[in-house]
């Protein structure tokens, strides 16, 4: 799958896997995820001490890996320059690896720390409920994360399962190759036949491609200290031709354009369709938010069938094949490794592209609906772990493009408004984005415990703004999940203390000012989230998870900007490398940045060994972190030239319009006036380092955060 892009200088490429979860053996779940992990931290044959990982690091790119439930994809990101050769070191990687016993026992781990960090969060609780409605008799009847309890064989025989799944899975068959680059097609077609001829061809009696019914007679489940959502699903029939798929993918998008919004009950607040959603890959959802009583959970799935059915009939035969990306796409990366898996996963099914019929009437019926729910009128979420203030009314204003038309001349003509609360969640009114969708306005919203904002972009931008503003509540920030090295990299870029509005055109700035001064004094509304903070539970007082990040913070002038993104880059494989491997600090080690003024650089680990201690202190085994930290990041900074004496990077110019327009946002949010990629840089000369350097030491502050998983969060100098 090919995809030319000319006005982008990174290539976003993705080698697919038609093999996950579902095809382990039934006594080693985890295997197919574990062998993701080795592939990509295994030494690559041409180094003894570089994994993918850390080739990437080096080579300015970023890379990363998804097991579902039938693909496994390696997917990356590059310089242009450096295309052809991140493509082959891949390819050559996965299709021939070398699996060492070493790097295995510490992978096991990784994984055992990864599932303890995430085995409640509501994505995981997702995962275990979608799996009891599957075939008690069939693997997919288990959650397959993998952990070190059902991973914890002897390391030989996990060698060998490795190998013979490799050698099963891992072959020219079974794989999918997406490029999208700025490159001419032909010379994408060259560069995806030599990768294509780097794996090997299929075994005798490999294992088929096909997909064996796994959805039980069990029509519901019941999630537990959940959000509330009712999450339906239609299972996919095992012979699903590829066209039927393009078109439940053509469906899933005309339904989040907004084609259900008159046709659903007054209380549900948000829905989303998919084609293939995670964890049930061979499935048609709909999620929708709020409240449907349980009682009336079946005559919703019926009538969601029929009007699915209805739609499907409907949608033309003729699919194009040129992707597009969806109008409210900010970067084009993620969604362009979403089309592989899913292009992937239509190689699962048995019946090919040129035996097309329509999809079957049975698929959308409510005898073939099953669902997840969460009734509780109360969810018991970890806590929060700060306690904000009320939003100030107070407001500061911009206006006008601010250059972003420099990135995207289409944005000379186009109107939008951008609002930020914060310590408050912006809450609009039901089906926002969906309504917006049927007006031709884009819009997109971020939220954190620190501050969400919303942005819309159409040609009536202004009056959707101030309608959503009048029609929104606040709502206090819900306690956050994913992982807490992520929670503490989300403290590194400023927000204003302030509320704040960014129009394009000056007419309405005015009213939607005041429209969002309004908002902000009204009180803080109560909602399912806002559990106040109690005891910690069982699982607190067990040894916890903890992150701990060491940041150098500067005044954010250009040169720094531009000195912080430098070492961004230049010290991450570095600090991976010592952090990962050979100190063994945690299962996370990331360089990153927040730009802004001031801006700020964060080197964060985390690791599942710390103490539970109570708030404010920190344990032994924390405090030998933070020395290692130290230790590693003084050592770092003590070799300026290796960072420093080449040219300072060029930064990744946005994707897309709506991407131009959230840096510029962000950018005045963080204080400065201009996007870093959009700043002129001058030649780093060495007086120039020299005194970049002296400013690091004369005006750059450390500090080192902790964040444990009971929500205690504390920072030292």
């Amino acid at each position: 799958m090919l995809a030319h892009a000319p006005h982008i200088t990174r290539a976003h490429i993705s080698i697919a896997v038609a093999a996950g979860y579902l095809d382990e053996p039934t006594n080693l779940p985890g295997l197919a995820h574990l062998l993701e992990h080795v592939l990509t931290t295994e030494p690559l044959e041409a180094s003894s001490n570089t994994s993918l990982l850390t080739w990437f690091a080096q080579h300015q790119g970023s890379l990363n890996a998804h097991t579902d439930d039938y693909v496994t994809d390696v997917h990356f990101s590059i310089p242009t320059e450096s295309l052809e050769t991140a493509a082959l070191t891949v390819a050559s990687q996965l299709a021939t690896p070398t699996i060492s016993p070493s790097v295995i026992r510490a992978e096991v781990a990784a994984i055992d720390a990864e599932w303890r960090a995430r085995q409640h969060s509501s994505a995981m609780q997702r995962l275990s409920a979608v799996a009891t409605l599957s075939d008690p008799q069939h693997i997919g009847a288990g959650c397959r994360h993998g952990n070190a309890q059902v991973l914890s064989h002897n390391t030989e025989l996990l060698h060998e399962a490795l190998t013979t799944f490799h050698r099963s899975h891992y072959h020219g068959s079974r794989v999918c190759i997406a490029i999208i680059s700025p490159w001419e097609m032909v010379d994408m077609t060259r560069l995806a036949q030599h990768v294509a001829t780097l794996f090997n061809r299929p075994p005798p009696n490999a294992p088929a491609l096909t997909i064996a019914p796994r959805w039980g007679r069990l029509r519901s489940k019941k999630l537990v200290d959940a959000p509330y959502t009712v999450e339906f699903f239609w299972p996919l029939p095992p012979q699903t031709s590829h066209h039927q798929l393009a078109a439940l993918s053509h469906l899933a998008n005309t339904l989040n354009q907004g084609h259900l919004v008159k046709k659903l009950p007054s209380t549900i607040s948000d829905y989303h369709a998919s084609a293939s959603p995670n964890g049930a890959t061979d499935s048609f959802s709909v999620q929708l938010n709020s409240g449907v009583p349980q009682e009336q959970l079946k005559s919703l799935a019926a009538d969601l069938s029929e009007r699915l059915s209805n739609l499907l009939a409907t949608t033309p035969e003729d699919q194009s094949t040129v992707w597009q990306p969806p109008a409210d796409t900010v970067q084009l990366a993620p969604v362009w490794f979403a089309h592989t898996r899913r292009q992937a996963l239509a190689r699962r099914f048995a019946k090919p592209f040129s035996e097309y019929q329509p999809v079957a009437a049975a698929l959308f019926t409510v005898n073939n609906a099953r669902w997840l729910i969460n009734d509780a009128t109360t969810s018991p979420l970890a806590p929060a772990f700060d306690v904000q203030p009320a939003p100030s009314p107070a407001v500061q204003c911009w206006c006008g493009q601010h250059g972003v038309h420099e990135d995207f001349n289409t944005l000379a003509d186009d109107a939008w408004a951008a609002c930020f609360v914060p310590d408050a969640v912006i809450v609009p009114s039901s089906l926002t984005a969906q309504r917006l969708a049927l007006e031709g306005i884009v819009f997109k919203q971020e939220k954190s415990p620190h501050g969400s904002w919303v942005i819309v972009v159409g040609s009536k931008a202004n009056n959707a703004m101030l309608a959503l503003l009048e029609d929104a509540v606040l709502s206090i920030p819900d306690a956050q999940e994913g992982l807490l090295a992520q929670q503490l990299v989300q403290r590194l870029t400023p927000l204003p203390a302030t509320s704040a509005v960014w129009v394009s055109h000056q007419a309405e700035l005015d009213t939607i000012s005041q429209a969002l001064a309004a908002l902000t004094c009204r009180s803080l509304t109560t909602t399912a989230v806002n559990t106040p903070r109690g005891d910690p539970s069982a699982a607190d007082t067990q040894p916890a998870n903890v992150a701990v990040m060491r940041t150098l913070s500067l005044p954010g002038s250009p040169a720094q900007r531009w000195l912080l993104a430098a070492a961004e880059k230049y010290h991450s494989a570095t600090f991976f490398q010592q952090a990962r491997y050979e100190h063994r600090l945690g299962y996370v080690a990331a360089v990153r940045r927040g730009d802004g003024a001031p801006c700020s650089l964060g080197y964060v680990v985390q690791t599942s060994n710390g103490v539970q201690t109570s708030e404010g202190t920190v344990s032994a085994e924390e405090k030998r972190v933070e020395e290692k930290l130290i230790s590693i990041t003084n050592a770092i900074w003590q070799t300026p030239d290796k960072i420093l004496q080449a040219q300072l990077p060029t930064l990744t110019p946005p994707e897309t319009p709506l991407a131009a327009l959230i840096l510029q946002w962000q950018s005045l949010l963080a204080g400065t006036t201009q996007p870093l990629h959009r700043l002129g840089r001058e030649r780093t000369d060495q007086r120039t380092v020299i005194e970049l350097l002296t400013q690091v030491n004369t005006h750059g502050r450390w500090q080192t955060h902790w964040l444990d998983s009971a929500g205690h969060y504390f920072v030292s100098d």
